[in-house]
């Protein structure tokens, strides 16, 4: 099970989505974090061993320059629907899911890829 940090720009009925698959999640908004510069978002997601999930290409960046923890989900799918958004979720879960678990440090749900760094 693992714990989900979820960034302002993405819904925030994710947390509910990631919730029904058996993680914790919470989103920025219900955490007072609607000012929180990027840095705070990745020290508080550090300290709490917490998986940022964001569509900021910063923390794709800084995810490779300086590792984990924290992980990183970056969902790079454009700008989409929310339905899409959580279609593409339901199609790619198991295997998000298994790379996280599995301890990858980043990784990247593109339209039509997963991209995946150890």
């Amino acid at each position: 099970m693992a714990n989900f940090l979820i960034d302002i720009n993405l819904p925030p009925r994710l947390c509910d989505w990631l919730i029904q698959r058996s993680h914790q999640a919470s989103h920025l908004s219900d955490l007072g974090g609607l000012r929180m510069k990027d840095t705070q978002v990745w020290q508080r997601a550090a300290a709490q061993r917490q998986v940022i999930v964001s569509k900021d290409a910063d923390f794709y960046e800084w995810s490779l320059i300086h590792g984990q923890p924290p992980q990183v989900l970056l969902i790079a799918l454009g700008n989409c629907s929310n339905n899409d958004l959580f279609h593409r979720l339901d199609t790619s879960w198991a295997k998000l899911d298994a790379q996280l678990s599995g301890g990858a440090r980043l990784v990247v749900l593109h339209a039509h890829r997963l991209e995946i760094h150890v």
